[in-house]
């Protein structure tokens, strides 16, 4: 598993069935990359912080049967999906734009002019509400592949699915996004020619 997605070496799982420390970097490790996956299922930062937490608890009460790297990264993005998805069905909420705010934080440019500020925050508006409207598989790869530069092969392992499935996931998410992003700005597509 690479360094990008989540690089916990066997060893400090290993260490941290017996070791109070090593448990807590193994928290500190998992902590961050389990939020962003939950930010992606829910859409919500509170939602994500719930599921975050209820993720690392099964964590820790299943350290003596977690899966060995890479695997583990794959038990972790599967149990987050599906807490999500538990949190979903039982609360019956919709996903909104204004809570998914941090989903795509960083994929506009900082641009240091007042008036360009303006037109940035509304493309970040535009590309978070294009990004919601994606299915969820669509979603999952493109945060994965595009905003977490992990490589396909990695993110159909995290996944369970075949790393061809991921790429046409990944065609169809970028397609279906400048399908958006044109429906409301058709001036820039002389910029993407």
């Amino acid at each position: 598993m690479s360094d990008r997605a989540l690089d916990i070496p066997g060893q400090l799982l290993v260490r941290a069935r017996d070791d109070d420390n090593a448990l807590s970097d193994l928290i500190d490790a998992a902590a961050p990359v389990v939020h962003r996956w939950a930010l992606v299922q829910t859409g919500d930062a509170v939602e994500a912080d719930d599921v975050t937490q209820e993720v690392l608890i099964r964590m820790i009460r299943n350290l003596d049967t977690l899966p060995e790297p890479p695997r583990f990264a794959g038990w972790l993005y599967t149990v987050t999906r599906n807490a999500a998805a538990d949190r979903f069905r039982s609360r019956s909420r919709q996903r909104t734009a204004a809570d998914s705010e941090d989903i795509l934080e960083g994929a506009v440019s900082d641009i240091s002019n007042p008036a360009d500020d303006v037109e940035r925050v509304e493309l970040g508006n535009v590309m978070r509400s294009a990004f919601d409207q994606l299915p969820s598989r669509q979603r999952e790869v493109f945060d994965l592949v595009e905003l977490q530069g992990i490589p396909a092969t990695e993110a159909a392992d995290i996944l369970g699915i075949r790393a061809t499935s991921v790429r046409g996931n990944l065609f169809k998410a970028r397609r279906n996004l400048r399908r958006r992003i044109l429906t409301v700005w058709p001036d820039v597509e002389e910029d993407w020619q």
